[in-house]
Parts: structure tokens; C-alpha cells; sequence
């Protein structure tokens, strides 16, 4: 029976009902075909077809008409296109958010308060988040406290520039949690103002072991959290890996430093640890080739490591040499002193009495000469 009924089943052909092909034939074609979000993501944001699709997942539109308004409020504040791409990828709902509730005023207080249009597009770019955050109830509050503990409004934009974290998730959460680690720990205020404006972001990121940290700076010889130096210091430990002390102590060796010399320059001048290799090779250089000097010279004077070799030690030195060659120097005074003179006390002292006789010092001082590294290695 089941035999005879399968032969029959085979030989006749199997027909379905017309409406159920079409419905068929329509899911398959829909499903192939991509969505409107997709499409308009990939053909006017620039988006790759994998960050469109992963972009509509997350929000849906049917039309244009709110992303291209969301499009041209950031095109109209200086955001390149590669810019609003990312911003989207990020944080896919702010293609469709308001441009009169939830964008431009937003954006209009960012700019009053001092970013500027590269600034602005940098600081959304990377943390488009802050676009979500109310204005009344976040923005402006956590904007007004960062400019109040800075003293200024300056101060504060260049802060967040450093951080932008500091905007999207508040002043209690980022600054003021590492200020009271900071200040329980004896560093002065000064120094903790300075690591505010200029180290948020390392100070945020370690925030968790900044007590260890403090410890271990005061244990490399940095006995007093108060003094100015203990906050540079401890830039130096939180930011460097054993191999890149390694590295740093190395390239003082060449010069004839020990690693007992180099912790002592350390303790007198922290900077000079935290410059580059090539930084510390090209003034050595300088100083032991060109000057004529001992590299002991530094050692006793390692806060003149941290000078800009083109725009203040070169051209000084040269002066100083020009001066010395031709006889014009009457007073004797230290390189140190001639090195670390404000540039309006530089000019006054050292090069306007002396025009008259020698007008080329103005040429030799304001010459911009980068050095040639293959002559500084010994």
C-alpha cells in the first residue's frame, strides 16, 4: 500500500497554491535586498557594509529626513565625513536624535565655553557620548566645577581635551576621586592643579594604584610628596616600564653615566627621565660635541636636559660662543644662568648691548639648524 502510494505521489508533478509561491518568492527577496537604514548608512555616511548592518541593528529609520538633518548639524560645525562615520559606528541612536533638542545646544555651549571647530569634531569624535549627557544637569555642572578648581576656563577645555572622559562621565567620577587620593597623600596643590590640566588621563587610568605609586616614588629618593618635583617624579614611575627605564638608562650610559649617576640626576631633575632617547642623545650630543663639554656638566645641571635643543639650548649656546670668541663677553656668568633666563631677560642681557658691533647675532640666534644625529653618537 505505502509502495503503490509513493509511485503515485513521484509521477504526479506537486503543485502549491499561487499566493503561497508569491509569498515565498517575496520573503526571499526581501531578505536578500538591504534595508533602507543600510542602504542610506553605506552610500551617504560612508560606512563598510559590516558597520551599516551593525549600525541598523541597533537603530531603525525609514526615511532620510531626520539622519540627513543629524548629518548636516555636524557638517555645519566642521565634522569631516570620516568623523561623522565614526561618531554613528560609536554610537549608533545619534543619527536619529533631535538636532534642536539633543545636538545643537550641546554643541553651541561647547563652543562658547572655548572649543573650537577642530577641537569640538576631535572631542565628539572620541567620546560621542557626551552628546546623550543632559546639558543642564551633567555638561554644564561638570564643566563649571573643572573650571572653578583650575582657576579657568582655558584651563578646564585643555583639561577635557587631554581627558574627554571628564565630560562624559562627570567630576566626581574622574578628577575628583584621584585629587583626594593626591591630596591624602600629602602632594601639594599646586602639583595636583598641574596634573588636572596636563595628566588627567594617567592619573584617571591609574587612579586604583596611586597609593602604591606614591610609595614607590618616595622609595626612589623622593622623600617629600610637598616638594614640586614629587608630582614629575611620579609621572615618571606611573608611565614607564622596567624596559623603558632600561632604555633610558642605557642611552645616559653611552655617555658615560652610570645607573647610580642617572637616579641621581633623577632625584635632582625628574625630567630627564621622562625624555625620549633620541631627546637625551641629541643634547648630549650637542653639549659634548659641539660645546666641547663633560658629560659630568649635565650630570651637576640636569634640569638643562629638558630644554628645547632647537629653540632655546642651540641658539643660546651659539650666541654665548659668538660673544666669547669676539671678546665681547665682560661679565662672567654661567651657562646654567644664560640657559634658564627668560627669553625677554635672554635678549636684553645678552643680545641688544651688542648689535651695534655685532649685528649677525640677531641671524645666529634665531637660527632654526636641526641637528644631524649620525655626528652626536659617540
Amino acid at each position: 500500500m505505502f509502495s503503490s502510494l509513493s509511485r503515485t505521489l513521484l509521477r504526479r508533478p506537486l503543485f502549491l497554491p499561487t499566493t503561497t509561491l508569491r509569498l515565498i518568492s517575496t520573503t526571499t527577496s526581501t531578505s536578500n535586498r538591504p534595508s533602507f537604514a543600510v542602504s542610506y548608512l553605506v552610500n551617504s555616511c560612508g560606512l563598510s557594509p559590516e558597520s551599516a548592518l551593525f549600525v541598523s541593528e541597533r537603530v531603525n529609520f525609514e526615511t532620510s529626513a531626520r539622519p540627513d538633518a543629524v548629518v548636516d548639524v555636524f557638517k555645519n560645525h566642521g565634522f569631516s565625513q570620516s568623523q561623522i562615520s565614526g561618531i554613528f559606528r560609536k554610537w549608533p541612536r545619534l543619527i536619529v536624535a533631535s538636532p534642536e533638542k539633543t545636538l545643537l545646544p550641546k554643541l553651541k555651549y561647547l563652543r562658547s565655553v572655548g572649543f573650537s571647530g577642530p577641537d569640538l569634531a576631535k572631542l565628539i569624535t572620541f567620546v560621542p557620548y557626551i552628546l546623550t549627557r543632559s546639558l543642564e544637569k551633567h555638561i554644564i555642572p561638570t564643566f563649571g566645577r573643572l573650571r572653578d578648581f583650575l582657576r579657568s576656563e582655558k584651563s578646564a577645555v585643555e583639561a577635557i581635551r587631554g581627558s574627554p572622559r571628564i565630560l562624559s562621565q562627570g567630576f566626581d567620577a574622574t578628577v575628583d576621586a584621584f585629587v583626594k587620593t593626591l591630596r591624602d597623600n600629602g602632594v601639594r596643590e599646586s602639583s595636583i592643579v598641574y596634573l588636572v590640566k596636563c595628566q588627567s588621563r594617567a592619573m584617571i587610568k591609574w587612579y586604583d594604584r596611586l597609593d602604591e605609586i606614591v610609595e614607590k616614588t618616595k622609595g626612589m629618593g623622593f622623600d617629600d610628596p610637598s616638594a614640586a618635583k614629587f608630582a614629575v617624579a611620579m609621572l615618571a614611575v606611573l608611565a614607564m616600564s622596567e624596559s623603558t627605564w632600561e632604555r633610558k638608562f642605557d642611552a645616559y650610559g653611552r655617555w658615560g653615566w652610570s645607573r647610580d649617576d642617572a637616579m641621581r640626576a633623577f632625584v635632582k631633575s625628574p625630567w630627564c627621565m621622562t625624555l625620549s632617547e633620541e631627546k637625551i642623545m641629541a643634547v648630549m650630543g650637542f653639549f659634548v660635541k659641539e660645546m666641547g663639554f663633560e658629560s659630568s656638566f649635565l650630570l651637576r645641571h640636569p634640569r638643562l636636559m629638558s630644554l628645547s635643543l632647537k629653540k632655546r639650548i642651540r641658539p643660546r649656546c651659539l650666541v654665548f660662543k659668538h660673544l666669547s670668541s669676539h671678546g665681547l663677553m665682560k661679565t662672567k656668568i654661567g651657562l646654567t644662568t644664560l640657559l634658564t633666563i627668560s627669553e625677554e631677560g635672554f635678549l636684553e642681557k645678552f643680545v641688544a648691548p651688542h648689535i651695534g658691533v655685532a649685528p649677525e647675532l640677531l641671524d645666529i640666534y634665531w637660527e632654526k639648524k636641526h641637528i644631524t644625529k649620525g655626528t652626536l653618537v659617540p
